[in-house]
């Protein structure tokens, strides 16, 4: 279903899975990842690494499932279950501690005006975020329909495309486009201390922003989780939010 980056449940799985793990717990506890998807993960390089978490943490995985109905109280969840003919059945199960993460969209306001497509999204051009339709309008973050992974390593990177094409637009510059190619970061945290650092565009290309010697992506890493605990929030905080950036330069279309 529509989400903004599927390691956001997973995140809770696996800190999870490691507390009561380290706690001694573990062994009395089952676990049940129910995924609308096919897949764990979608790009294919990073599977591997996360399995090998799935299978520590002895998580059962639940693909084409998805949530249809909860009664709290009763401690019951109710899934549509989708096999590969297609055909679907409801599945209900009993829980102790529910994690759900809903299906996302775009407010309300967007998802009713001529900004949005058919689904609901803001409509842009996936390269030049330009609105497809409306002249001036851009479009970036979590509400436009590019096929990409809705972080917020995503924004750092498409708001230099969008300021650049905005000042082509208004005759500023004379350059090329800038174009955006789809990149997104999802730092999966899978255990206290590492992190795989999902980082990928279009069509689950893998776009690292550092060498493999220094932190290979498709591993667990605990340099890669101090990126993440110590230098992103600052970037995130003090740079992001405040308009500076001066890594994220925009690439010119060709």
């Amino acid at each position: 279903m529509p989400i903004k980056c599927a390691g956001a449940p997973q995140k809770a799985l696996y800190l999870s899975a490691d507390h009561w793990l380290r706690s001694g717990r573990l062994k009395d506890i089952s676990i049940d990842f129910y995924n609308a998807g096919a897949v764990l993960f979608g790009v294919k390089e990073y599977v591997p690494a996360l399995m090998r978490y799935i299978e520590r943490y002895k998580a059962q995985l639940h693909f084409q499932h998805n949530l249809v109905r909860v009664d709290g109280p009763g401690r019951r969840a109710w899934f549509t279950r989708t096999d590969s003919d297609g055909a679907k059945t409801t599945v209900e199960c009993e829980f102790d501690m529910l994690h759900a993460v809903p299906p996302q969209t775009a407010p309300d306001f967007i998802r009713v005006s001529p900004l949005a497509d058919a689904a609901g999204w803001v409509d842009v051009d996936q390269a030049t975020l330009r609105h497809k339709t409306l002249p001036g309008v851009y479009g970036l973050g979590d509400a436009c329909n590019a096929p990409n992974a809705k972080t917020a390593a995503t924004a750092r990177k498409q708001a230099p495309v969008v300021a650049h094409n905005l000042l082509k637009d208004l005759g500023a510059t004379a350059e090329q486009d800038a174009v955006y190619d789809g990149y997104g970061s999802c730092p999966l945290t899978v255990e206290r201390g590492k992190i795989v650092l999902a980082e990928f565009g279009y069509g689950g290309k893998l776009l690292p922003s550092f060498p493999t010697w220094l932190i290979d992506g498709t591993q667990p890493s605990h340099l890669a989780w101090l990126l993440k605990e110590r230098m992103l929030p600052p970037i995130y905080w003090q740079a992001m939010l405040r308009g500076r950036e001066w890594m994220a330069k925009p690439q010119m279309a060709a």
